[in-house]
């Protein structure tokens, strides 16, 4: 039986927890910039497809994988960092103590998020919500009270205007730390 590192199990929880990410999330959230992380397949636990690391129980999920380019964006900023429940992929708390919520549409759902959204009964409170469509067609329809972020993916273009301006910059240039 191979003996995993405790720092290479940290990875495959990670894995297991949010199902598939490319090689430079795990560096970049794991702080390994020099890292391939080959040694996470010699566990028969995860594989490879390409640049991208998938566990063995999940499938690649292309919107997972948006959330995961947001998040790394945020690198730096933000303490702690978990999975959602659809249609929140990722949670995350900045250093500020701000609640962000990532929210990832497609072309088969947008419309079923803009409605959820939109109503603030059915999302969990946030502070913050930041939200990527495969379109800028869509931002016009969004009405919710909670200051949010629009993306267009895969570049991950700002469209809206809804968040403060250091944040826009930050985010713009790739800022990772406040």
């Amino acid at each position: 039986m191979i003996k995993i590192k405790e720092k290479d199990e940290k990875i495959i929880n990670f894995l297991q927890d949010f199902g598939s990410a490319k090689l430079e999330h795990l560096q970049r959230l794991f702080d390994e910039y020099n890292n391939n992380f080959k040694n996470i397949l010699s566990s028969n636990v995860i594989s490879k497809k390409g640049n991208i690391f998938v566990h063995n129980t999940q499938k690649i999920d292309e919107n997972m994988l948006v959330a995961l380019d947001i998040l790394c964006r945020y690198k730096g900023r933000f303490v702690t960092f978990h999975r959602g429940n659809f249609p929140i992929y990722i949670t995350f708390l900045t250093k500020d103590n701000l609640l962000y919520h990532i929210i990832v549409a497609d072309e088969g759902n947008k419309n079923g998020i803009i409605k959820l959204v939109n109503s603030p009964l059915y999302l969990p409170k946030a502070d913050r919500l930041i939200l990527a469509f495969p379109d800028r067609e869509d931002v016009e329809k969004i009405t919710t009270d909670i200051p949010f972020l629009y993306c267009t993916y895969p570049d991950l273009d700002v469209v809206n205007d809804e968040i403060t301006e250091d944040e826009e910059i930050c985010w713009i240039l790739g800022c990772f730390v406040v």
